[in-house]
């Protein structure tokens, strides 16, 4: 069986296939990494909960279950303190803006963190992703996705997102859901952008801030296209490792400056070519897990 496409593996296969074997073939981890979450997943989790309940106490939410880590994992205190401090007064400030703004103001909130499948028809995929939230404009009835990301600045982001393959997915994803159920119009991908920041004296405001991004027909049967051509290539490069070709010949390195903080494999690619023990070194430091289970729940 063929697992579904997702935007997470298909962007790990295109920026790094030995990133890819590690995490999506061999389905490995560091130990660490896959029980402590990152400001980002603290600060979506936050908006998850207030997005499905209304309930705006969440930065204490979040400042309880960062004291639960700290009782877990002891020797990750000072990273775990930080990280949960910056999480908390980002949503703190996210519903400041909020009544400020007005930024929901005239959107129906149809579901938040919803796990999506839908038939690439024509092929044998499936494409899955989980939107962060559904929306429906209150005016027209369109159905917009609203996706949270914190951000070092609230200008890079708008730079590239029109042709940013994951929008375009999860836009893909709400047109062929529609076509195939309700017929609503879909009207693309709000981004809801966070600094992560303090918001102390010393920074700069604005904090927050909101993008559109919409895709026409003729973009979205082009990204349709593209996302079979990632998937064959995923199905064939599966499938010649599991005859036992070498990881050497169909999944190398591609390595830039961003790297070191972006690719799972960056803290042994090293090892893969200089004749370390590397299986001794992923027995003992990385876990075996599921890169879908976040899909799982709910599906659709």
């Amino acid at each position: 069986m063929i697992p579904p496409l997702t935007n997470s593996e298909m962007a790990a296969f295109t920026n790094c296939r030995r990133g890819w074997y590690l995490t999506y073939y061999r389905c490995l981890v560091r130990g660490t990494h896959q029980s402590l979450p990152s400001i980002g997943n603290m600060y979506h989790h936050g908006l998850e909960h207030y997005y499905n309940t209304g309930d705006t106490e969440v930065a204490e939410m979040i400042r309880a279950e960062g004291a639960e880590l700290l009782e877990k994992y002891p020797d990750e205190g000072a990273r775990i303190l930080k990280d949960v401090e910056i999480a908390a007064i980002m949503l703190e400030g996210y519903f400041e803006w909020l009544e400020e703004e007005g930024a929901d103001v005239g959107l129906t909130l149809i579901g938040a963190e919803r796990s999506v499948e839908v038939p690439l028809e024509g092929t044998e995929f499936t494409l899955r992703g989980k939107i962060d939230a559904q929306l429906s404009r209150e005016s027209d009835g369109a159905l917009l996705q609203l996706e949270h990301k914190t951000t070092a600045n609230l200008t890079d982001i708008p730079r590239y997102a029109q042709s940013a393959p994951q929008f375009l997915t999860y836009d893909l994803l709400a047109y062929i859901e529609s076509k195939m159920g309700s017929g609503q119009a879909t009207d693309g991908v709000i981004l809801n952008m966070a600094k992560r920041v303090k918001r102390t004296q010393k920074a700069t405001p604005p904090f927050y801030a909101r993008h559109e991004v919409r895709h026409n027909v003729e973009e979205l049967r082009a990204h349709f296209r593209h996302v079979v051509s990632i998937g064959r290539e995923i199905q064939r490069v599966s499938e010649a490792l599991d005859n036992g070709a070498s990881h050497q010949d169909w999944c190398p390195p591609s390595i830039s400056r961003n790297h070191t903080f972006m690719c799972s494999c960056a803290p042994v690619t090293a090892m893969f070519d200089d004749g370390s023990d590397l299986e001794g070194f992923l027995a003992d430091v990385y876990e075996k897990f599921d890169p879908y289970e976040r899909y799982q729940e709910e599906t659709t």
